[in-house]
């Protein structure tokens, strides 16, 4: 994976392009999510895990974020605050945001709907005083890592995890390491 560092306290994100009719829409809890969108979002996949997932993320405190195209949804990603979803590449701060699970409805590919949409996010978490966002994406998705080119996010390097007896090893790709800007909690 290629792990994204924004420093959103240094950082402008780049504002939002409202070009075609477009909004953005902060879900903060299950039921604030239109069926018609809760539908289309879990019917990605195995509907069943989707469903599952999409529930267990609000009773985390993820917040959704829906890019809406004349009203109609045309992609989506999570955000949660101070921890990940699953063990992480490494501990996040109590206040920094963790970006996870975008996706673009395959008719609106192509229209720059993700970075517009992450950008978009950075900078109502920086509105919210949030010190730094992380995102990550497979070395091989060159969409969304052509997509991340378009936001302030910086590459900090190439890892990989894997859960051993029972904990999470992180595997740093040659001075992987070394470019974190900043000190990590405990460390």
């Amino acid at each position: 994976m290629v792990i994204f560092f924004c420093d959103l306290r240094a950082s402008v994100p780049l504002a939002f392009e409202a070009a075609n009719n477009a909004t953005v829409e902060r879900k903060n809890v299950e039921s604030e999510v239109d069926a018609n969108d809760m539908l289309q979002i879990t019917s990605i996949g195995n509907s069943t895990i989707a469903r599952r997932r999409f529930s267990q993320r609000f009773a985390q405190g993820a917040s959704l974020w829906l890019f809406k195209v004349d009203g109609k949804l045309a992609g989506f990603g999570w955000t949660l605050v101070g921890r990940t979803v699953e063990p992480h590449f490494f501990p996040l701060g109590s206040d920094d945001a963790h970006l996870f699970d975008f996706y673009v409805v395959p008719q609106y590919r192509g229209q720059r709907i993700n970075p517009r949409l992450v950008n978009h996010i950075l900078k109502s978490l920086s509105r919210e005083m949030r010190p730094r966002a992380f995102i990550e994406a497979a070395e091989w998705n060159s969409p969304q890592l052509s997509s991340l080119k378009r936001t302030p996010f910086v590459a900090l390097g190439l890892a990989s995890k894997f859960r051993l007896f029972g904990k999470t090893l992180v595997l740093w790709s040659g001075d992987s390491a070394k470019l974190l800007p900043f000190s990590i909690p405990g460390k």
